[in-house]
């Protein structure tokens, strides 16, 4: 078992007696009744690798990609039931260049994520909550691949491109929290950890399976509680 999912079992374990014995000294009338809201991540980097004895070559790796979340649930007591989906989008671009040859690589991938599933809260503490769910992810990736060298006035060169497209079921849990605002509005903060199993669509209505994984992620959004 991963670090990262052993640390997020356990603050689940330990804080579960903590729901039930603050939910009756939470805020009753804040966090009751219907409810909506959306968390948003943006990533982007940048990364270089200079040649060296180890490696003649010279790399970068950009990256750039969005997410959103939007939910509703209905809240009663402790409990909060809901349907979530996610949708995300994240564009990474690898180039490699040889110092010792006028070879280059080039490799563009587009990977489109979309995420439909139930969830459960459990509210304590007046402002945290503890989050598990369950559902089904589908995942699409394009790879476009080039390779070019020059050798003199001679160019040569070839190119690949190829789809990967999985869906699947997964899990989620973790922690956050709700830090009220003014008129039913609430600053919400969230590390979560998500665990799916992705199997082919492209050659086959529902194939073999092509993968698992595991994302962490910590997101920050608002929510409203009619």
């Amino acid at each position: 078992m991963k670090p990262a999912l052993r640390i997020t079992l356990g603050v689940l374990i330990t804080a579960t007696p903590l729901v039930f014995s603050t939910a009756a000294h939470a805020r009753r009338g804040d966090r009751e009744g219907l409810n909506f809201g959306s968390s948003v991540r943006i990533m982007d980097s940048d990364d270089r690798g200079e040649s060296s004895s180890i490696s003649s070559n010279n790399t970068r790796t950009k990256s750039a990609g969005q997410a959103f979340s939007p939910y509703v649930g209905y809240a009663f007591g402790p409990l909060n039931l809901g349907l979530m989906l996610n949708i995300e989008n994240k564009y990474e671009e690898f180039t490699e260049t040889s110092t010792l040859s006028n070879q280059r690589l080039s490799r563009d991938a587009t990977t489109t994520s979309k995420t439909v599933s139930l969830f459960s809260r459990f509210n304590f503490g007046k402002i945290m909550f503890l989050e598990a769910g369950a559902g089904v992810y589908s995942q699409n990736t394009s790879v476009h691949t080039e390779i070019r060298s020059m050798n003199g006035e001679t160019f040569s060169g070839s190119s690949n491109d190829y789809k990967v497209q999985g869906i699947g079921p997964g899990y989620h849990m973790g922690v956050g929290m709700e830090l009220p605002a003014a008129n039913g509005f609430f600053f919400t903060g969230s590390y979560m950890v998500h665990n799916y199993m992705l199997r082919d669509t492209v050659h086959s209505s529902y194939g073999s399976v092509i993968g698992s994984q595991q994302k962490r992620e910590l997101s920050f959004g608002i929510a409203y509680y009619n």
